[in-house]
């Protein structure tokens, strides 16, 4: 999914707001949310990013959705009316679209009356054509490249959008027709994703280069700008046009979600009009240690669990006596995610000399990292298909994948750079100025250090990161990916060549062998051949080395007693409009 460093989620409950008149004053439900990095402009086509995509994601909506109560991840219809039909070969789909979902335009600019038009098929055209854009250097480009006739057709000829595609068109304002190339079974997935949400052509119209610092869109809430503060906090208030939908019925929970959430709760929400919460605020805190004090505090209602604080919090997988006390309970997922240190494969040096790769990547202590900055809370990354995944080899080990320094000198004087003599200072690109950061940067320079090798820090944030990324100006950096769709492609694609940058190919690397074999699965629906067809891919990419590897995490999270609707997502966005709170056990609970 997106690329990411952390992926933690939270909430708090804060303040009232009186109704009118004399009635009784009305507790104002407030959900509070953070991300870890400050966020990029609301630009679907530029939304490559999970913090960017998780707050729009409240705002806006897609053709799909993911269901919130199953135990896998499956899709449903949001601004579609159905799911669509499908031909024989599965070449064409029809989709056809509700009537009901409106834009809405808080600042009444580019809609008079607040309550725009209801979005068509033709919004759905524009989105697309904006990712197929030269001009727009759009980071989800990937998804659709080669994939739909005549749209490569159609950028290559200069990008007129007055131009009919074939292959992605309005058959009439309510339904699309989508043609394939050949049969591509993951691009359903794709029109769940923030890249494809729908922007009205008005509002670029109306606000020229600066749209994207605006958001219009359909979904349960809108962006509240009198009340949020660009790249401090970002507060979003219901949408009083949503077309609305419920909560999932209680006989549809998967068994886990079921013994998780509750049968009972399950039971109360069942088929409640959504969304609970008036408000959700979505605040940018790059410091875990501020993160953790207003979660002890009771000023959140859901929170990971800093590296610095796990040890005093959970001793032998449980919580202390004391946490449990305040009614706190601990939830620990699987993530479909990995991370890693990559090497710029256009580098003269880096990307020309694989036993320099190998020498670092095993100078590099994958144990010590996986102790120090994840307290175990993950396991070591063979390859960059994560556990639960097709493809994913249980057994396979990648021997570059360990700590063997003496074997990492051996490698870099094969290499032809002895005690790294000859060798440039390489340059390392920061994403953040938090601490946590820091220690993982400094890390990974001494470990080179210790190898012979010089590495210097250039600092940075998240979005300078990710254009830097894009321009192919990133030595070295480090970063992760969580899935955006439950199928191995999703992370095989971060190491084909046609994704270079500004796809997620943040390494730029391109292997023939690889994207043959990636090719030759991509299109084939799920079964051992193809099972077989990722592991060997994934592995060759191994051996390559184009990055160093990380970890596949788990979500170690903590839970308030009053959040009662909190199931763990890890695809996906939108989800803040499931969520409730028990405005008086908060009180009684914290005496605010």
């Amino acid at each position: 999914m997106k690329k990411i460093f952390i992926a933690l989620l939270l909430v708090v409950l804060v303040g009232s707001v009186f109704a009118g008149g004399n009635q009784e004053p009305k507790e104002e439900k407030v959900l509070h949310r953070y991300v870890v990095a400050k966020i990029k402009p609301f630009d679907p086509a530029q939304m490559t990013d999970l913090y960017t995509a998780s707050i729009y994601g409240d705002i806006a909506e897609a053709l799909f959705q993911y269901k919130y109560t199953t135990d896998t991840y499956q899709l449903e219809p949001a601004i579609a009316e159905s799911m669509p039909e499908v031909s024989a070969d599965g070449l064409v789909y029809t989709i056809k679209l509700r009537k009901d979902a409106y834009f809405y335009d808080p600042m009444k600019e580019v809609f008079p009356k607040g309550k725009g038009r209801a979005v068509n098929a033709h919004d759905f055209v524009y989105s697309v054509k904006r990712l197929a854009d030269p001009a727009n250097e759009s980071g989800g480009w990937w998804l659709y490249d080669g994939y739909i006739k005549g749209l490569n057709e159609w950028a290559e000829a200069g990008a007129d959008y007055s131009k009919v595609v074939e292959g992605f068109k309005a058959l009439d304002d309510y339904t699309i027709q989508l043609t394939l190339t050949k049969p591509y079974p993951q691009i359903l997935y794709t029109f769940a994703m923030s890249f494809t949400y729908p922007v009205p052509k008005e509002m670029v119209d109306t606000y020229g280069d600066e749209w994207a610092n605006y958001a219009i869109g359909t979904g349960a809430y809108y962006l509240d700008s009198d009340e949020t503060i660009p790249d401090s906090q970002y507060v979003l208030s219901k949408n009083p046009t949503w077309h609305g939908m419920t909560f999932p019925k209680a006989e549809d929970a998967g068994k886990m979600v079921t013994e998780k959430l509750g049968a009972d709760v399950l039971k109360k929400y069942s088929g409640k009009k959504l969304p609970f919460v008036d408000k959700v605020v979505w605040y940018v805190l790059e410091e875990s240690s501020v993160q953790w004090l207003k979660f002890l505090n009771g000023e959140l209602d859901y929170s990971g669990i800093p590296k610095d604080n796990f040890d005093s919090t959970v001793i032998n997988g449980k919580l202390t006596p004391e946490m449990i006390e305040k009614g706190i309970t601990l939830d620990v997922n699987p993530t479909l995610d990995v991370t890693y240190n990559f090497f710029n494969m256009e580098d003269p040096i880096l990307g020309a000399n694989k036993k320099l790769r190998q020498a670092m990547s095993m100078a590099y202590n994958h144990e010590k990292a996986l102790e120090i900055f994840y307290n175990g809370r993950a396991e070591l990354a063979q390859t960059l298909i994560p556990p639960g995944l097709g493809g994913y080899d249980p057994d396979f080990k990648n021997p570059y994948a360990t700590y063997n320094l003496e074997k990492a000198k051996q490698l870099l004087a094969e290499a032809g750079y002895p005690g790294g003599e000859g060798l440039p200072t390489f340059k390392y690109q920061m994403y953040s100025s938090s601490s946590t950061h820091r220690q993982m940067v400094e890390f990974f320079i001494d470990n080179m250090k210790d190898l012979g090798i010089t590495v210097e820090a250039v600092a940075g944030d998240w979005p300078t990161f990710l254009q830097r990324i894009d321009k192919h100006e990133v030595q070295i950096g480090g970063i992760a990916w969580g899935a955006d769709y439950p199928d191995a492609q999703n992370f095989l694609q971060l190491n084909y060549g046609p994704n270079k940058a500004p796809g997620p190919n943040a390494a730029n690397y391109d292997n023939p062998e690889f994207n043959a074999l990636y090719d030759k699965g991509a299109f084939m629906q799920q079964s051992p051949e193809r099972d077989e067809i990722y592991a060997k891919a994934a592995q060759i990419a191994a051996e390559d080395c184009p990055w160093i590897m990380g970890v596949h995490r788990l979500s170690y999270a903590l839970k308030q007693p009053w959040l009662l609707t909190r199931v763990f997502r890890d695809i996906g966005a939108g989800y803040s409009k499931y969520l409730d709170i028990d405005v008086q056990m908060r009180k009684e609970k914290t005496g605010n």
